[in-house]
């Protein structure tokens, strides 16, 4: 009975310069084909059945060699830390202040997570430039005890801290957008003021405040739209630039339709100024007669804190 064997290799043929190339990478050394019997010699069966097949086996193993050369040494990169369990009151400063040596010189950003009220959610990332760091951060900061608080850590990469920044502000209104940009560019010299009448206009509190504190004139305010309000509404709207003229004063829309209160954030030049804001405001009631509105009998209550 004739046997039939494969076609040998050849110097400088293609399955021979595959194979060279498996072994020099280290893959599995290809097996070589096994020996069909047939009666007679059929050469289209040769052609067509036994050469395509052992071209594609080779083919896969060349590739899945190469494949394992151009895998990266290296695991995806995390920079960036999400805290939750933050007191209300937690400032940046509270932050650095659990980081030590090159690890706290290396923390390059730290954002504040907010609620529709525009208070603090408990929630915060720490962004760093170098992974390592940001582990070690993680490591240090996990189980800490801040303002009575245990604080939580977890490492997030890029893809998935921008997918916790959409799921928390990506189904709020799209008025929401400006005001945490402005915290973006303009962070610590921001103050908030809650519980104010929602009778109030942004020029008569403006031109009670800029008598006693120094707060930025009226301009024209440019920035980039960064924050993801109304995302999941209309993703048109996201992107670009904001070109709008602002004061001093910044009135914030309503928590919901039937509000008797409103939030105002106020603009001031400096932080020193914003927490001179904080202390004299904080804690003390509404004084109608200033605003010229109607009588609150002591019910408003105003509420002021510095947004980070």
């Amino acid at each position: 009975m004739a046997l039939l064997g494969a076609p040998s290799l050849r110097p400088g043929s293609l399955a021979s310069i595959r194979v060279s190339a498996l072994l020099a990478f280290g893959a599995p050394a290809v097996a070589a084909p096994a020996r069909a019997c047939f009666s007679r010699p059929n050469r289209s069966l040769v052609s067509t059945a036994a050469t395509p097949a052992n071209d594609r086996f080779e083919s896969a193993q060349l590739t899945n060699a190469i494949q394992q050369i151009d895998k990266p040494s290296r695991p995806q990169q995390y920079k960036d830390v999400v805290l939750s369990s933050l007191p209300p009151t937690a400032t940046p400063s509270d932050i650095r202040s659990l980081a030590l040596g090159k690890t706290r010189n290396d923390l390059a950003r730290i954002e504040f997570l907010y609620t529709k009220s525009m208070r603090p959610s408990g929630r915060a990332i720490a962004s760093f430039s170098n992974a390592g760091h940001a582990r070690t951060f993680e490591e240090t900061v996990q189980g800490r005890i801040l303002g009575g608080r245990q604080v939580q850590a977890r490492l997030q990469s890029a893809e998935r801290r921008d997918a916790f920044l959409q799921s928390h502000y990506a189904s709020w209104s799209w008025h929401y957008q400006l005001p945490l940009d402005l915290i973006e560019y303009e962070r610590g010299t921001l103050v908030l003021l809650r519980n104010i009448p929602q009778d109030t206009f942004e020029a008569r509190l403006e031109e009670r405040l800029a008598s006693r504190y120094d707060l930025r004139q009226q301009d024209r305010w440019r920035g980039k739209r960064t924050a993801y309000p109304g995302y999941f509404h209309d993703k048109k709207g996201y992107g670009g630039s904001h070109d709008v003229v602002l004061g001093g004063v910044l009135k914030l829309p309503k928590a919901h339709p039937d509000a008797t209160t409103t939030s105002f954030i106020v603009r001031c030049q400096s932080a020193f100024e914003a927490n001179r804001l904080v202390r004299r405001w904080h804690n003390t009631y509404f004084a109608p007669a200033t605003f010229d509105i109607q009588d609150t009998a002591g019910r408003y209550r105003v509420a002021a804190s510095v947004l980070y």
